[in-house]
């Protein structure tokens, strides 16, 4: 003899199944955010921005804007050039889409990061300076992150 639930018992079943699937889901989620990077002070760290047929040099003192995009964003600031970018939520941070008018997909070519020769894997607002680090931003066509 089979025992068969009611169609009532079987949604709410489901229901629940799904309501907690969601809940793990997210919670794995929330586990794999990139930390939050604590504000301190960085000295004579420098960012190099390479464009097609120009570039832009930035050296401040001193910056406490101590991530990859936190002293590409005070130099576009204070130099007066445009900086284009999308925030995500999930995975956090930001992705990089225009400098100085150079949009990415312009001629296949895309923003990317090195710190210190290093390119940059996690979305530049998540990567950390310290004193003395060189930031490169590249406009050029992707050759698998190197």
């Amino acid at each position: 003899m089979v025992l068969r639930l009611s169609e009532r018992v079987q949604a709410v079943a489901f229901v629940a199944i799904l309501i907690v699937a969601v809940a793990g889901l997210y919670a794995v989620v929330q586990a794999l955010q990139p930390a939050a990077i604590q504000t301190l002070s960085v000295r004579h760290a420098r960012l190099d921005v390479k464009g097609e047929g120009w570039s832009i040099r930035y050296e401040p003192v001193a910056t406490t804007n101590n991530t990859a995009f936190g002293i590409l964003q005070e130099a576009s600031v204070a130099m007066g050039f445009s900086l284009t970018y999308v925030p995500y939520e999930i995975p956090q941070g930001v992705f990089v889409t225009g400098i100085n008018g150079s949009m990415n997909g312009d001629g296949g070519r895309y923003w990317q990061y090195w710190v210190d020769g290093t390119y940059g894997i996690i979305a530049a607002d998540h990567q950390g300076l310290r004193d003395g680090d060189v930031v490169q931003w590249t406009f050029s066509i992707p050759s698998g992150g190197g």
